[in-house]
């Protein structure tokens, strides 16, 4: 027998004793105006948030920012917003976009009470795009804020996420770290920003 397989079979001799899941029938906390308390999280948190009407207005956002307009590679998922200059479909593997300079994706849902957003890897082929770009741009329905994560978790199993989807996770702001010396660092192992596209017509 291998180490590994040693190693395996003595985690599997050593489980805990199952438990049962936590009830979700408390009085979770809420928000008065959750998009409002989303928004000044999510700034608390290193990233930014815009209230725009639809996809057009977005579009127009994104291509008023000069950083945007001079970037040099960028991706859209999201029909009617931003530019793509080059096809997930034909990266082989993702260390194609080690050079992305920019990704506006999609994002199914927000929390009021972290900021985090619920994204998926049902519309990429890569889901490391969420991560090895530089700025990422999520774009969602204003009217998608959840007030709490417990709510947040009854939305993802009402959907059947548990049992089909390949990949979801929760983003909340750019990538940082204050590890070192308790210095907050922006943008230290994935995307140095983040902004949020809150679509009022979705």
């Amino acid at each position: 027998m291998s180490a590994r397989d040693e190693i395996l079979k003595a985690v599997r001799a050593n489980r805990a004793a199952p438990m049962e899941l936590p009830s979700m029938s408390e009085a979770w906390q809420t928000f008065e105006h959750p998009l409002e308390h989303f928004r000044h999280v999510l700034t608390g948190i290193g990233g930014t948030s815009e209230v725009l009407r639809d996809r057009a207005a977005a579009d127009a956002w994104l291509n008023g920012r000069d950083d945007y307009n001079n970037s040099a590679s960028a991706i859209s998922l999201v029909t009617g917003v931003g530019k793509s200059t080059m096809d997930l479909n034909e990266l082989a593997e993702p260390h194609g976009l080690s050079q992305l300079d920019w990704a506006v994706l999609p994002g199914e849902f927000g929390v009021a009470e972290n900021g985090a957003i619920w994204v998926t890897s049902e519309p990429t082929r890569h889901r490391a795009v969420y991560f090895l770009c530089e700025h990422l741009v999520l774009v969602l329905p204003a009217s998608q804020v959840l007030h709490n994560m417990p709510q947040a978790y009854e939305r993802i199993a009402g959907l059947g996420m548990g049992d089909q989807l390949h990949f979801g996770t929760f983003i909340a702001g750019p990538s940082k770290t204050a590890d070192i010396e308790q210095s907050l660092v922006i943008g230290a192992q994935g995307p140095r920003s983040l902004d949020v596209l809150l679509l009022e017509a979705e």
